[in-house]
């Protein structure tokens, strides 16, 4: 049986430490609660569970404050709840039940995303990094992407040309030509947008 080795408190929460490694961070609200000791052993799953049941109303809470602030995706809102020391049995249940009442949906918030970013200078390729970091499924981001057509990013990536190319212009044209496609590139246009920005600002 696992043994708890360590227990620190700090800002708020309560880090355990169980054979020597850091296994839970609880808020002390709900660690006093659910106190534990150095030396003892601990079915880690069991207790989890019963933080869980006692976390669940501040957990919903606590949820419904994060999207008063900002639109989230699942996985985004997931991971700041974990962060501040809800266990994961009282997080999927709390996303449970915003999934079912509509207050998060993973496929509407990755079309505000493609809106938004579709109208500033924005690569596809970047774009879709984000969405798949924000743990939006594939067929979301599909539907998504549709903002980012080849006309859209011929304009975004020209948009992002002319604010790099300060940087560029002293350069012999055939280097300030490599480097500001590599520029564009990194921020994720596709080759398409890329040569038709060069072609237009190096004539």
């Amino acid at each position: 049986m696992p043994v708890i080795t360590g227990i620190e408190a700090s800002r708020g929460a309560v880090r355990v430490y169980i054979d020597g490694v850091a296994a839970l961070r609880v808020p002390k609200s709900h660690f006093e609660k659910l106190p534990l000791r150095e030396g003892e052993e601990i079915d880690l799953d069991a207790y989890t569970d019963r933080l869980a049941s006692i976390q669940l109303g501040d957990a919903w809470e606590s949820a419904l404050t994060l999207l008063e602030r900002s639109d989230r995706s699942a996985k985004s809102l997931g991971d700041a709840l974990r962060r501040k020391g809800y266990a994961a049995p009282a997080v999927d249940a709390v996303l449970e039940r915003l999934r079912e009442s509509g207050l998060i949906d993973d496929a509407r918030y990755a079309q505000r995303m493609a809106e938004l970013q579709s109208k500033g200078p924005v690569g596809l390729y970047a774009f879709k990094r984000r969405l798949r970091a924000k743990g939006i499924s594939d067929d979301d981001a599909e539907e998504a992407l549709a903002h980012f057509d080849e006309d859209q990013q011929r304009d975004a990536c020209l948009a992002a040309a002319r604010k790099l190319f300060h940087k560029y212009e002293a350069l012999p044209p055939r280097e300030g030509k490599a480097k500001l496609s590599q520029a564009l590139a990194r921020r994720g246009f596709p080759w398409d947008a890329v040569e038709s920005a060069l072609n237009q600002l190096f004539e």
